[in-house]
């Protein structure tokens, strides 16, 4: 059994979402057979602040398509962009 690495770039609708809040909400989303591997909320531009993400999935089970549409209707995301996938 393999797993997948996932790591997306959020970008909040503006400078006064709570990126901790949406990353909250999102470990909410992980599916049983996935964990968040780590998050961090970085500088982007004019003071306007991004979210790193990371999930580990059962490559076997999926889910990350659901995962991503979810983290896309999400309350104050603007986009959600993959910027790193690859197995473990």
């Amino acid at each position: 059994m393999g797993e997948v690495f996932i790591m997306y770039k959020i970008m909040p609708e503006g400078p006064d979402i709570d990126l901790q809040k949406i990353a909250d909400r999102f470990a909410t989303f992980v599916p049983d057979h996935g964990r968040v591997s780590r998050y961090e909320i970085k500088p982007a531009f004019f003071g306007l602040k991004m979210l790193e993400w990371a999930v580990v999935l059962d490559d076997k089970k999926g889910g990350g398509e659901e995962l991503e549409q979810k983290m896309n209707e999400t309350e104050g995301v603007q986009s959600v962009e993959i910027l790193e996938m690859g197995l473990l």
